[in-house]
Protein backbone atom coordinates (compact mmCIF):
# COMPACT_ATOMS: atom_id res chain seq x y z
CA UNK A 1 0.00 0.00 0.00
CA UNK A 2 1.19 3.86 -0.45
CA UNK A 3 1.73 5.81 1.74
CA UNK A 4 0.93 9.46 1.12
CA UNK A 5 3.40 11.97 1.76
CA UNK A 6 2.47 15.30 3.32
CA UNK A 7 3.25 17.73 0.67
CA UNK A 8 6.50 20.08 1.15
CA UNK A 9 4.19 23.11 1.98
CA UNK A 10 2.13 21.57 4.69
CA UNK A 11 5.44 20.30 5.93
CA UNK A 12 6.74 23.70 6.70
CA UNK A 13 3.85 25.25 7.72
CA UNK A 14 3.96 22.75 10.40
CA UNK A 15 7.47 23.50 11.35
CA UNK A 16 7.04 27.01 11.27
CA UNK A 17 3.50 26.20 13.27
CA UNK A 18 5.82 24.67 15.98
CA UNK A 19 8.72 26.93 16.17
CA UNK A 20 6.68 29.82 16.78
CA UNK A 21 5.09 28.00 19.94
CA UNK A 22 6.47 30.27 23.05
CA UNK A 23 6.75 29.01 26.86
CA UNK A 24 4.34 30.34 29.45
CA UNK A 25 5.01 33.50 30.78
CA UNK A 26 5.89 33.91 34.54
CA UNK A 27 2.09 36.11 34.91
CA UNK A 28 0.60 33.18 33.25
CA UNK A 29 2.33 30.65 35.43
CA UNK A 30 1.56 32.81 39.08
CA UNK A 31 -2.34 33.41 37.18
CA UNK A 32 -2.68 29.34 37.21
CA UNK A 33 -1.08 28.59 40.01
CA UNK A 34 -3.45 30.78 42.15
CA UNK A 35 -6.51 29.72 40.47
CA UNK A 36 -5.34 26.44 41.66
CA UNK A 37 -4.59 27.54 44.96
CA UNK A 38 -8.17 28.76 45.11
CA UNK A 39 -10.16 25.79 44.33
CA UNK A 40 -8.02 23.57 46.60
CA UNK A 41 -9.22 26.22 49.36
CA UNK A 42 -12.64 25.65 48.24
CA UNK A 43 -12.93 22.32 47.75
CA UNK A 44 -10.34 21.00 50.76
CA UNK A 45 -12.38 21.77 53.83
CA UNK A 46 -15.36 20.63 51.86
CA UNK A 47 -14.21 17.66 51.76
CA UNK A 48 -12.97 17.42 55.25
CA UNK A 49 -16.49 18.03 56.08
CA UNK A 50 -18.07 15.49 53.96
CA UNK A 51 -15.22 13.16 55.86
CA UNK A 52 -16.41 13.94 59.22
CA UNK A 53 -20.14 14.05 58.44
CA UNK A 54 -19.54 10.24 56.64
CA UNK A 55 -18.15 9.15 59.73
CA UNK A 56 -20.35 10.04 62.33
CA UNK A 57 -23.31 8.95 60.12
CA UNK A 58 -21.52 5.24 59.57
CA UNK A 59 -20.72 4.81 63.10
CA UNK A 60 -24.21 6.09 64.40
CA UNK A 61 -25.62 3.31 62.21
CA UNK A 62 -23.46 0.83 63.18
CA UNK A 63 -24.11 1.07 66.85
CA UNK A 64 -28.71 1.46 65.51
CA UNK A 65 -28.14 -1.62 63.59
CA UNK A 66 -25.84 -3.75 66.40
CA UNK A 67 -29.03 -2.53 68.70
CA UNK A 68 -31.63 -3.69 66.51
CA UNK A 69 -29.67 -7.16 65.74
CA UNK A 70 -29.41 -7.59 70.21
CA UNK A 71 -33.41 -7.57 70.29
CA UNK A 72 -33.71 -9.95 66.99
CA UNK A 73 -31.32 -12.46 68.44
CA UNK A 74 -32.53 -11.83 71.92
CA UNK A 75 -36.35 -13.19 70.30
CA UNK A 76 -35.04 -15.72 68.17
CA UNK A 77 -32.64 -17.25 70.93
CA UNK A 78 -35.16 -16.86 73.65
CA UNK A 79 -32.93 -15.60 75.85
CA UNK A 80 -31.52 -11.98 77.30
CA UNK A 81 -29.21 -10.56 75.13
CA UNK A 82 -27.06 -7.59 76.81
CA UNK A 83 -25.42 -4.11 75.08
CA UNK A 84 -23.41 -2.28 77.67
CA UNK A 85 -21.27 1.13 76.49
CA UNK A 86 -18.32 2.12 77.80
CA UNK A 87 -18.06 6.04 77.53
CA UNK A 88 -14.32 6.77 78.59
CA UNK A 89 -13.00 3.67 75.78
CA UNK A 90 -15.88 4.46 73.23
CA UNK A 91 -16.79 0.97 72.81
CA UNK A 92 -19.84 -0.79 73.58
CA UNK A 93 -20.06 -5.10 74.04
CA UNK A 94 -22.85 -7.56 73.13
CA UNK A 95 -23.46 -10.38 75.53
CA UNK A 96 -25.69 -13.18 74.12
CA UNK A 97 -26.29 -14.57 77.59
CA UNK A 98 -28.12 -17.52 76.58
CA UNK A 99 -28.16 -19.03 80.99
CA UNK A 100 -29.92 -15.37 81.70
CA UNK A 101 -27.46 -15.00 84.97
CA UNK A 102 -26.67 -12.01 84.12
CA UNK A 103 -22.42 -13.02 83.63
CA UNK A 104 -20.14 -14.05 81.02
CA UNK A 105 -19.60 -17.77 81.33
CA UNK A 106 -17.97 -19.84 78.66
CA UNK A 107 -19.40 -20.56 75.37
CA UNK A 108 -21.77 -17.51 75.79
CA UNK A 109 -21.12 -14.65 72.20
CA UNK A 110 -19.37 -11.68 73.04
CA UNK A 111 -18.59 -9.04 70.93
CA UNK A 112 -16.74 -5.65 71.76
CA UNK A 113 -16.90 -2.81 69.05
CA UNK A 114 -14.91 0.38 69.49
CA UNK A 115 -15.93 3.40 67.67
CA UNK A 116 -14.09 4.91 64.51
CA UNK A 117 -11.13 7.34 65.54
CA UNK A 118 -12.83 10.90 65.89
CA UNK A 119 -16.41 9.69 66.40
CA UNK A 120 -17.32 9.45 70.34
CA UNK A 121 -20.48 8.89 72.26
CA UNK A 122 -20.30 12.56 73.59
CA UNK A 123 -23.28 15.65 73.20
CA UNK A 124 -23.06 19.37 73.95
CA UNK A 125 -24.69 21.04 76.61
CA UNK A 126 -28.41 22.37 76.51
CA UNK A 127 -29.48 19.56 73.90
CA UNK A 128 -32.74 17.75 74.13
CA UNK A 129 -34.08 14.26 73.48
CA UNK A 130 -37.12 13.69 71.42
CA UNK A 131 -39.21 13.85 74.08
CA UNK A 132 -37.93 17.46 75.13
CA UNK A 133 -36.35 16.55 78.34
CA UNK A 134 -32.03 17.80 78.76
CA UNK A 135 -29.57 15.61 78.25
CA UNK A 136 -27.36 14.99 81.41
CA UNK A 137 -25.65 11.82 79.85
CA UNK A 138 -23.91 10.76 76.09
CA UNK A 139 -25.73 7.07 76.92
CA UNK A 140 -27.91 6.52 79.81
CA UNK A 141 -30.87 3.72 80.32
CA UNK A 142 -33.91 4.01 82.86
CA UNK A 143 -33.73 6.21 86.03
CA UNK A 144 -30.44 5.56 87.23
CA UNK A 145 -28.40 6.61 83.85
CA UNK A 146 -27.18 3.20 83.51
CA UNK A 147 -25.12 2.45 80.44
CA UNK A 148 -26.45 -1.30 80.15
CA UNK A 149 -29.54 -2.12 78.52
CA UNK A 150 -30.95 -5.58 77.86
CA UNK A 151 -33.42 -7.02 75.19
CA UNK A 152 -35.86 -10.07 76.60
CA UNK A 153 -37.03 -13.17 74.83
CA UNK A 154 -40.33 -10.65 73.95
CA UNK A 155 -37.90 -8.53 72.50
CA UNK A 156 -39.22 -5.28 75.26
CA UNK A 157 -36.07 -3.33 76.94
CA UNK A 158 -34.66 -3.27 80.43
CA UNK A 159 -35.69 0.38 80.50
CA UNK A 160 -35.96 3.16 77.82
CA UNK A 161 -32.87 5.26 76.75
CA UNK A 162 -30.66 7.01 74.64
CA UNK A 163 -27.38 7.15 73.25
CA UNK A 164 -25.80 10.40 71.97
CA UNK A 165 -22.96 10.73 69.83
CA UNK A 166 -20.64 13.18 68.12
CA UNK A 167 -17.60 13.76 65.59
CA UNK A 168 -15.17 14.89 68.15
CA UNK A 169 -14.24 18.32 66.09
CA UNK A 170 -18.00 18.95 67.00
CA UNK A 171 -17.64 18.94 70.70
CA UNK A 172 -18.07 21.77 72.93
CA UNK A 173 -19.25 23.63 69.76
CA UNK A 174 -21.94 22.62 67.12
CA UNK A 175 -25.20 20.06 67.49
CA UNK A 176 -25.42 20.16 63.61
CA UNK A 177 -24.13 16.89 63.01
CA UNK A 178 -25.00 15.23 66.34
CA UNK A 179 -26.54 11.73 65.91
CA UNK A 180 -29.30 9.94 68.52
CA UNK A 181 -30.53 6.28 68.68
CA UNK A 182 -33.56 5.74 71.45
CA UNK A 183 -34.73 2.25 72.90
CA UNK A 184 -38.48 2.01 73.89
CA UNK A 185 -38.89 -0.15 76.94
CA UNK A 186 -42.58 -1.23 76.67
CA UNK A 187 -41.73 -2.24 72.76
CA UNK A 188 -37.77 -2.73 72.66
CA UNK A 189 -38.28 -0.22 69.58
CA UNK A 190 -34.80 1.40 68.38
CA UNK A 191 -35.08 4.39 66.34
CA UNK A 192 -32.27 6.92 64.95
CA UNK A 193 -32.41 10.14 65.05
CA UNK A 194 -30.68 13.40 63.21
CA UNK A 195 -30.12 16.71 64.56
CA UNK A 196 -32.35 18.99 62.91
CA UNK A 197 -32.45 22.89 64.33
CA UNK A 198 -35.59 23.66 62.63
CA UNK A 199 -37.61 21.35 64.44
CA UNK A 200 -38.85 21.20 68.27
CA UNK A 201 -37.50 18.75 69.62
CA UNK A 202 -34.35 19.06 67.04
CA UNK A 203 -34.84 15.63 65.79
CA UNK A 204 -35.97 14.35 62.45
Amino acid sequence: MAIEMLPVKTFNGWKRFLESQEGFTLVEMITVVAIMGIILAIAVPNFSKWKEKHQINGQAQKVYFDLVLARTVAVKNNNDVRVTFNLNADTYQVHDDTNGDGLEDSGEALKTINLEENVQFAYNTGIEDIDGNPVGSAVSFGGGGSQTVTFDSRGQASASGSVFMLHSSDIGTTSSRARYISVLQATGAVDYWSYDATVTPPWK
